[in-house]
């Protein structure tokens, strides 16, 4: 199921949102933290262009790490989406 683009957008934002007040409370020079920005900005992009990412990823770095990127975003998208449902109107 595709999501209007303006459902995709509210999930970017609040997938950015949460990096920004991440971001005061985390060593931003890990491994770790680097990361969990690329799971964000592949979790930030629309269907297709996260199919897209994820396919060149598998290219280059190959399918279990797609895999597991794919795996991540997807969790931040849900986790984004239970953000959103708490929110009023």
């Amino acid at each position: 199921m595709l999501l209007s683009s303006s459902v995709d957008q509210r999930i970017a934002d609040t997938i950015s949102s949460t990096i920004e007040s991440e971001r005061a409370t985390n060593d931003t020079t890990t491994r770790a933290w680097r990361a969990r920005c690329e799971v964000a900005q592949i979790a930030m992009l629309a269907d297709g262009e996260r199919r897209v990412v994820l396919s060149h990823i598998a290219t280059h770095r190959g399918e279990a790490a797609a895999s597991n990127l794919a795996q991540s975003a997807s969790q931040m998208r849900t986790s984004a989406i239970f953000i959103l449902a708490r929110k009023p109107s």
